[in-house]
C-alpha cells in the first residue's frame, strides 16, 4: 500500500474514532446519566462525579487523536521512521498511562466513597488494563521507531 493511501486510511479511522468519542461525550454519557438518575434515584448522586471523571478521561483521548493525525501525516509524506514520530508515539504512550492512572484513581476513590458498584469494578479494571496495553504498545513503537530512525540515519551516512 502506498504511503499516501495508507495515511488516508489511518485518517479515516481517526475521524471515525473521534466522532464516536464526541457522540459518547455529548450524547451517551448524559443520556446514561439521566437514565441512571431516574431508574435508580437512590444512586443519583453518583451521576455528576462519574460524569466529570469520564469527561476528564476523554481529554487525553482527544489529544491522542491529534497526535495520531500528525503521525498519519508523516506516514503520508513517506517519513514513517523519523524522530518526530518516535516522540509522538512517546507522547501518546504518556497520555495513555495518564488516562489509565486518572481513571484508576477515580475508580478507587469512588469505590472507597461508596459510589461504585462492585460489579462495575471488573469493567473498571478492564478499562484500566486496556489503557495500560495501549501504553505498552505505543511505548514499544516509540522505541522501535527511534531504533529504525538510527538505522536509517546510519544508512544515509554510509551511502
Amino acid at each position: 500500500m502506498k504511503p499516501d493511501l495508507f495515511s488516508k486510511c489511518i485518517r479515516i479511522v481517526i475521524v471515525g474514532t473521534t466522532l464516536i468519542g464526541l457522540l459518547c461525550c455529548f450524547y451517551l454519557i448524559p443520556e446514561l446519566g439521566m437514565t441512571f438518575k431516574y431508574k435508580y434515584p437512590e444512586f443519583s448522586y453518583w451521576v455528576l462525579p462519574w460524569s466529570i471523571l469520564l469527561y476528564v478521561c476523554a481529554v487525553p483521548c482527544f489529544a491522542a487523536m491529534v497526535i495520531s493525525w500528525r503521525i498519519a501525516g508523516n506516514i503520508g509524506r513517506d517519513n514513517s521512521f523519523c524522530r518526530e514520530n518516535a516522540n509522538l508515539f512517546k507522547a501518546f504512550s504518556i497520555l495513555a498511562l495518564a488516562d489509565s492512572g486518572v481513571f484508576g484513581l477515580g475508580s478507587i476513590v469512588f469505590t472507597l466513597l461508596g459510589m461504585n458498584h462492585p460489579g462495575l469494578l471488573l469493567i473498571d479494571f478492564l478499562i484500566i488494563f486496556a489503557g495500560l496495553a495501549v501504553f505498552v504498545i505505543t511505548a514499544a513503537l516509540s522505541y522501535l521507531v527511534a531504533q529504525a530512525t538510527d538505522l536509517k540515519e546510519d544508512s544515509d551516512l554510509t551511502i
